[in-house]
């Protein structure tokens, strides 16, 4: 008990920084109004704001695990209330339009990084690595995927390093090419959430663009999410096979209920609410507050989740990457942002 209230009391001080670097942002969000419209997103302006503190002054120790939790916790709670903004059938619509593309892409991604990297001398594990964490959900896949393959832990940092250095650079590009090629938010939402890494920035990539291209976003990118623990059981049966030869050892035993993203099961939940009530309530003055109230509380979650990203984004950290794990990612990141645009406008999505 004891423990517990002392793990709770460690994340008050990260915590408090996230909300508050939040509150600034929608402040500056709300307040910064061209003609109509705001042209600045708040989940933008919180991740410039954190990268600034982290880059100058610097974030301590004592903040960290409240950061930490923002960036996961926080943001799986957002994630289950953004399912009551969707009914249950336009998430299964959604997520089952995208699929097709989300297989092709994921396939085709992991397998060209693999061979690009192995192609510029990478070792295998760290070029299998940054295809998984290109390919499926940024550092989480390569942590998930890490003890199947055996990975060391200076692939796993390199290998996170490099994603995170392209998931951070799409969150500011994928909104600007998206306004310039004039694309939906159906398009946009889909796109992001196929080609971006990391779940977090996915969502701040598609909030950036809108609203609606956020949810839709956050629905491929978890449709996307779900393929982690298949690819992870395939590398393992993969690498166990190239360990035969070596007596007793058939690779480390991975725990797929631990690596199941749950969150996904609550946003699918949320969503079946939403159907529910909409049937009931449609028309009552308490459930649409209800839902008006949870959408504005949710963006909120969001937009401090991602201002955990920024104050935990480290400059120095993204140059200690190697310039070959550099290029791959590059490589990769790139890959899957034209192909996957490519089969949007080929499926008319």
């Amino acid at each position: 008990m004891r423990q517990l209230i002392l793990n709770r009391k460690s994340i008050i001080p990260g915590m408090l920084l996230a909300f508050t670097l939040a509150f600034i942002s929608q402040f500056i969000h709300n307040n910064i109004v061209i003609g109509s419209q705001k042209p600045i997103s708040g989940v933008i302006i919180a991740i410039l704001l954190g990268m600034l503190i982290n880059n100058t002054i610097g974030v301590g120790k004592i903040f960290r695990p409240g950061i930490n939790f923002a960036m996961k916790k926080v943001l799986q709670a957002a994630i289950f209330l953004l399912g009551l903004g969707l009914s249950f059938m336009a998430v299964i619509t959604t997520g089952s339009s995208a699929l097709i593309i989300i297989l092709i892409c994921v396939s085709f991604a992991i397998t060209i990084t693999y061979l690009f990297g192995k192609k510029l001398g990478l070792p295998d594990k760290l070029a299998t690595l940054i295809g998984i964490g290109t390919a499926i959900c940024g550092s989480t896949a390569i942590v998930a995927a890490s003890p199947a393959i055996d990975a060391k832990d200076e692939e796993i940092t390199f290998s996170v390093a490099t994603i995170t250095i392209f998931g951070v650079v799409a969150i500011f590009v994928y909104p600007l090419i998206g306004k310039m090629l004039l694309l939906t938010d159906m398009q946009f939402g889909t796109w992001a959430g196929v080609a971006v890494h990391e779940t977090a920035q996915v969502i701040a990539a598609g909030f950036a663009f809108s609203d609606p291209a956020g949810q839709i976003a956050t629905v491929v990118k978890l449709t996307r999410t779900v393929l982690l623990a298949p690819i992870v059981l395939i590398l393992g049966v993969i690498y166990a096979n190239k360990q035969k030869n070596a007596a007793g050892d058939t690779g480390k035993k991975i725990s797929y209920i631990k690596i199941f993203p749950w969150f996904v099961v609550g946003f699918l939940a949320m969503a079946g609410l939403r159907t529910v009530g909409d049937s009931m309530w449609l028309n009552n003055e308490m459930w649409v507050n209800f839902l008006d109230n949870t959408k504005v509380f949710s963006k909120f979650l969001i937009v401090t989740a991602m201002a955990g990203v920024g104050l935990l984004t480290n400059f120095d950290d993204m140059k200690k990457v190697g310039i070959k794990p550099f290029i791959v990612g590059l490589v990769a990141s790139l890959i899957m942002a034209v192909f996957s645009i490519t089969l949007i406008f080929t499926l008319n999505i």
